[in-house]
Formats: C-alpha cells, sequence, structure tokens
C-alpha cells in the first residue's frame, strides 16, 4: 500500500554620536556576535554543495532514485499528464539539475520526435553515449542561457540541495520567461523531514534541518511548491504525494502474503541511507561527529525507521504558464 497520496522580518537600529560606556560595550558586543555568527556560518556552509555529488556511489545513488520514483509514483516519469500529446509530437524539453540525466536520456528514447536538453551545474551525464534527441550542458541554473518562451516543458527533480532560499522565486520567474505560452512546469522535491520517526530519528532531523537553514536553504520547499508556483503567475496548480516506506510494509510487493518487507520498501530505505551518507562529509561536520559516529548513527537510524514505520514523501507540482 502506499502511505499517503494528495492531490521577513525586519529590524531597527539606532545610533548616538556620544560616547557612553554603555555604547561602547555594545559595539564590543555586536562585533563578538558578528565573529561568532561568521564562524558558525563558515562551519555550515564549508562546502558548496552538501551532498558528496561527485562520488561514484552519489552517482548510483541518483540513478536508484529515478527508478525508486518512478514505482512511487505508480509506474510514471512526470505527473503533467497534458504533455503526452505534445511529447509524441514533438516538442523541447528542458530537465533542470539532470544529473546523471538519466531522465532525460529514458524520456528522449520514450519520444524520439522531441528535443531533451539536460542542465546541471556539474558534468555527471554522459558526454558520448546518449539518445539523438537528448543534449546535455554545464551552467548556472539560477542564470539560464535560453530564449524567452522557446521551452514546452520543463521539469525539475531534487534540486532543492543546490539551491539558496532566496534563489527559488527567481529561478521560477526564469522558468516563467523560457516557457512558451501554455508550456508546462513540473516540479518534484522530497521533504527533508521524515514522518512517524523516534526519538534519535528526531534528534538527526533537527540537525539536518538547522544545518540547511544556517547555509541559508529551505528545508521545507517541497510543502510550498503549489503557493511558489501560483504567487510567480502559473495557473492550473495541481500537486500530489507519494510517501515512501523506510523499510517495512507491503507497498508495491509481488508477493502480498509474504512476512518481509517489500522489495521497494527495502530499497526506499536503501537509497535514504545511501543519501545520508552522501552527507556525511557536510552533515558530520555540523553534528560534531566523527565520520565512525555518524555511519553508527545511520546504523541505528535504519533500526528506528522499520520500528517505528517512518516514512518520507516526496512532493510534486505541476502548472502552466498562461496563454496571455
Amino acid at each position: 500500500m502506499t502511505l499517503g497520496s494528495s492531490s521577513s522580518s525586519s529590524s531597527s537600529s539606532s545610533s548616538s554620536s556620544t560616547f557612553s560606556p554603555s555604547s561602547t560595550s555594545t559595539t564590543i558586543s555586536s562585533s563578538l556576535t558578528s565573529q561568532i555568527t561568521s564562524s558558525h556560518k563558515n562551519k555550515y556552509s564549508s562546502v558548496p554543495y552538501p551532498l558528496t555529488q561527485t562520488s561514484n556511489e552519489e552517482q548510483d545513488r541518483m540513478v536508484a532514485q529515478h527508478y525508486l520514483l518512478r514505482t512511487a509514483f505508480n509506474g510514471r516519469d512526470y505527473m503533467a499528464s497534458s504533455m503526452t500529446p505534445l511529447l509524441e509530437q514533438g516538442c523541447v524539453v528542458l530537465d533542470m539539475g539532470c544529473g546523471t540525466g538519466t531522465w532525460a536520456m529514458e524520456l528522449a528514447t520514450k519520444y524520439p520526435a522531441s528535443r531533451f536538453i539536460g542542465l546541471d551545474q556539474v558534468a555527471l551525464f554522459p558526454k558520448d553515449i546518449k539518445p539523438k534527441n537528448c543534449h546535455f550542458a554545464t551552467c548556472d541554473v539560477t542564470s539560464l542561457p535560453i530564449p524567452d518562451a522557446s521551452v514546452d516543458y520543463i521539469f525539475q527533480r531534487d534540486l532543492n540541495w543546490g539551491l539558496m532560499s532566496h534563489q527559488w522565486l527567481p529561478l521560477i520567474k526564469e522558468y516563467m520567461r523560457i516557457l512558451k505560452p501554455g508550456g508546462w512546469i513540473e516540479l518534484l522535491e522530497m521533504d527533508i523531514e521524515t514522518q512517524s520517526s523516534q526519538r534519535q530519528e528526531r534528534a538527526f532531523n533537527d540537525k539536518l534541518i538547522y544545518g540547511l537553514l544556517m547555509r541559508q536553504q529551505d528545508p521545507f520547499v517541497a510543502r510550498r511548491l503549489p503557493s511558489i508556483l501560483a504567487i510567480s503567475g502559473f495557473r492550473r496548480v495541481s500537486s500530489q504525494f507519494q510517501s515512501l516506506p523506510l523499510g517495512w510494509g507491503k507497498a508495491h510487493a509481488s508477493n502480498i502474503s509474504s512476512t518481509s518487507c517489500s522489495e521497494y520498501a527495502r530499497a526506499a530505505a536503501s537509497q535514504y541511507r545511501f543519501m545520508l551518507q552522501s552527507l556525511c562529509p557536510w552533515l558530520s561536520t555540523v553534528m560534531g561527529y566523527s565520520v565512525d559516529k555518524y555511519q553508527m548513527v545511520i546504523d541505528q537510524l535504519v533500526v528506528e525507521w522499520a520500528q517505528a514505520h517512518t516514512y518520507v514523501k516526496w512532493h510534486s507540482a505541476v502548472a502552466q504558464k498562461p496563454y496571455h
């Protein structure tokens, strides 16, 4: 069974030109606070990207994630069902944050009349062995070298790890610019906070969420994808989510009479565990753990997941650019 699916503050300050001990104390305090904050920011921003993106293990994980999500969303590689006729006829598709390029290459094979373009900041995609209608390039994903109104469909998956909070709305504005009138956009992101968690998993969640916030990233953006699209001017916004069980239950099981959990649930737990391991160089520093202690905690979390029936949500939002 599937667990679940569904459709600034401001501050002010004052200063005085008159010398006083209290104002001097305030100045010293502010200076120390600034130094401490800078030190914390250096700790949390010690790497440009939280995941160990260029490791072979992380690339294998991204490929496995593609097939896991296909199963989670009932065999579908995209939720923008209105795009299917156009994909068959021929259109231009942009895969943002394409990673290893698996999604773009598989859909390029399925829809040979369409042109697929995968963009990412790091070249993890194939350079030679790929479908003829599939092209890859590296670029700054927040400033797209693409003409206005030239793309029919934009697909973005799991890009939040590489985006700062303040970059989301400008990026969606860029999407609006490059989409043709009537074009479609689809965003698919994981909720960073697991659900139905026990004590150690909750503490781990808190550290991960705090670490991302200190990096000026948004750990809860997956829950707000529909509102982000709506306030950016998109129409016909729809959303859904799927809950992936971490190593328990019979979801997508071929033999429901079996006493063990399904292969799908086991794969979901394995994939999530590999993601946490990929975070180790950054997150172990944030948590103040040695690598050995971090790995020991991960082993303990796996046991908790099965006991507590922990799951992780993936949120999808689809919307259309207005014709006028």
